[in-house]
């Protein structure tokens, strides 16, 4: 007998190994086991097995040493659910399969029974109509049939408490449900409402900080088909669910639901109609600001959109909105309206949230008179200061890669004079603490939650409690503000969120604009303040009447006359290499493979900073519809040069 089985290693085949009669019983697909590879003996997964051997005669076979489970851990998707997500991001498959399925050292599944108490705490507030028809309409939906839906609407208008609902219905017919939140932030604040309706026992939080044991356990308990409501980052999606009746994605609209920093890469959206369709559930996102690429699945009637208008009791508030300049006469970085604000705020000992979406002392190029930001004339994008020793000190545009001199003229004001400074959240926090020196500062963003101790998780709870008088963060404290008591949010820097070089831009400048003021609106005197050198760089006209869909109608037509997606689809390589002359050549060459195919080829974006040891740029390949994955599998295959690496993202997100 005869087995293939992969490694969790960058190499995108399978190996031939054989079977001793001993294990014949228990090696079938989707288990793990030991085998030699190379010298040493490690964990791989068996993906077929055959009586008919299928390596060359004259090549000796090594045997499997052991198999580790008594049966498959996944559902009968797992190898369908792995082509999928390779076909649509790349990424060898065995590296995708451990993503799934852990590697033999990282645990063993228990399969012994578990007994389950099931006692649901549905809260007795009346439900508004907009629920109730919500409800009435998926409760209608055939068992077992995949129905993708949306609930869309204002914040405060009960789409999360319909989710809930709906997941107590499944967890009562013993089903398995998933919700998934954007990142640990909001998990952590979600899983105490769900723990209190559905029981803690019935209750399973993921996400990729939490404890090996935990995981061990809930990880087995899902596989085993264990009722329950699991509330998880993205990373819950990958899950070994038996009976997922329901899954269901709050704020759909958040970019942290693309996978791209590390392999295997995804975005939920796509996954979960994936597993979902497979899995016979309905699928349900919620969000007030949906993505561009949700709201052309509803034109295109791939997704039944539900509104959502009337608010629940108790939260019928207006915010204050004010457009201000972005500097005033006691600070470069706060406008005099926002000092009297934050004054007054600490004067009430209410708690204030000032949002600059830039960590650390990031550098930019501004005009010392009116504080505009030098632009791209090419494309109009920020224009970055670099120093290297390949180039020299001059301004990159990190959009299309244009470059300029250092001598630039204001597009505002006209004034001639420049000065490059930093502009990230630990210098707010420095500035803000000169002007309120008896006021509790702290900052929320990723540096300060990489540990558990750190200063990050200590605002989280502020946020909540009250318990400071100012915090400062990045978009990320915008996502958090669940439950929060906060009155008086800031966007400090307009600029930096529209002139980046992601075409997103004004789409997340957007949702996070109306995630402030959806959160606003649930409390008394609240006030949103947006500072910007250029007020007629955005429409906030929509903000103002709280009209989001005619904000996204602006957004997809804007999509659409430029050629980007949802309308065509993106393929960005990064290359990296030491040598600068190494690494233009390999772009070359992997820039052809776009123009021989008549496909359009953005770039070279040069993108590393000057404390990479290699040098990086990427290309931006643009396709449409019927070509897309013929070219992904082509990148994804192709074999650079010697000292030189590649990385394939499939409509990426990340463009820095």
């Amino acid at each position: 007998m005869y087995c293939k089985v992969v490694f969790d290693v960058p190499l995108d085949r399978d190996f031939d190994y054989l079977v001793p009669d001993e294990l014949a019983a228990k090696a079938v697909p989707g288990v793990r086991v030991t085998a030699p590879f190379g010298r040493i003996l490690t964990g791989g997964m068996i993906v077929a097995v055959s009586d008919v051997r299928t390596a060359p005669e004259d090549m000796k076979l090594k045997e499997i040493v052991s198999v580790v489970d008594e049966r498959p851990l996944f559902g009968s998707d797992l190898f369908s659910l792995a082509r999928f997500m390779k076909t649509h991001w790349g990424c060898p498959i065995g590296q995708i399969l451990f993503s799934l399925i852990p590697p033999q050292p990282y645990f063993k599944v228990d399969n012994s029974p578990v007994s389950i108490h099931i006692d649901i705490k549905t809260p007795a507030f009346t439900l508004t109509s907009s629920q109730e028809n919500a409800l009435k309409t998926i409760r209608a939906f055939p068992a077992y049939e995949f129905h993708p839906v949306l609930f869309n609407g204002p914040a405060y208008t009960g789409k999360t408490e319909a989710v809930l609902r709906l997941a107590g219905d499944v967890l009562a017919g013993y089903g398995q449900t998933l919700i998934t939140v954007p990142d640990i932030a909001a998990a952590r604040q979600f899983i105490a409402e769900a723990e209190t309706r559905f029981g803690a026992n019935n209750v399973f939080c993921w996400h990729s900080r939490m404890l090996l044991s935990k995981k061990k356990k809930y990880f087995s308990a899902i596989s085993n088909g264990l009722p329950c409501v699991v509330i998880s980052t993205r990373s819950g999606a990958l899950l070994p669910f038996k009976n997922l009746r329901l899954a269901a994605v709050l704020d759909e609209g958040d970019d942290n639901y693309k996978q791209e920093e590390n392999k295997p890469y995804y975005h939920l959206r796509d996954l979960l109609m994936f597993r979902a369709q497979a899995h016979g559930a309905v699928l349900v996102f919620a969000s007030a600001t949906p993505s561009a690429e949700m709201l052309k699945m509803v034109q295109k009637k791939q997704v039944l959109q539900i509104p959502f208008t009337g608010a629940v009791p108790g939260h019928h508030f207006s915010p204050q909105i004010k457009i201000t300049d972005k500097k005033g006469e006691k600070s470069r970085f706060l406008s005099d309206f926002l000092v009297r604000q934050l004054t007054e705020n600490l004067q009430k000992k209410e708690t204030s949230l000032l949002i600059l979406n830039r960590r650390g002392y990031s550098t930019a190029y501004y005009c010392l008179n009116c504080g505009s930001y030098a632009k791209c004339k090419k494309c109009g994008a920020i224009l970055s200061r670099e120093n290297t020793p390949e180039h020299g000190d001059r301004l990159v545009c990190k959009k299309c890669g244009h470059t300029e001199s250092l001598q630039q003229e204001c597009p505002q004001c006209h004034n001639l004079i420049f000065k490059s400074r930093g502009g990230g959240t630990q210098k707010i926090v420095t500035e803000v603490q000169k002007l309120f020196p008896k006021a509790k500062l702290l900052r929320l963003d990723s540096d300060t939650l990489k540990t558990k101790a750190g200063q990050g998780f200590e605002a989280l709870n502020a946020l909540k409690s009250g318990a400071a008088d100012i915090i400062v963060g990045t978009r990320l404290a915008s996502g958090a503000l669940r439950g929060a008591k906060v009155t008086l949010a800031a966007v400090l820097d307009a600029e930096l969120e529209l002139d980046g070089p992601d075409f997103r831009a004004s789409e997340k400048y957007g949702q996070m604009l109306f995630g402030l003021r959806g959160h606003l609106s649930g409390v008394p005197d609240g006030r949103l303040i947006v500072q910007a050198a250029d007020k007629e760089a955005y429409d906030y006209s929509p903000l103002l009447s709280g009209d989001y869909n005619q904000t996204a109608e602006t957004e997809l037509l804007l999509r659409e006359s430029f050629s980007y997606p949802p309308y065509t689809h993106l393929i960005k390589v990064l290359i990296k290499a030491k040598d600068t002359t190494l690494l233009n050549t390999e772009t070359a060459k992997i820039k052809r493979l776009g123009h021989t195919r008549a496909i359009e080829v953005l770039g070279p974006v040069w993108c590393a900073k000057k404390t990479d040891v290699l040098k990086k740029q990427y290309l931006l390949f643009k396709t449409d519809e019927a070509r897309w994955l013929d070219l992904l599998a082509v990148l994804d295959s192709y074999t650079p040069a010697k000292k030189v690496t590649i990385k394939v993202a499939a409509d990426p997100y990340d463009f820095y």
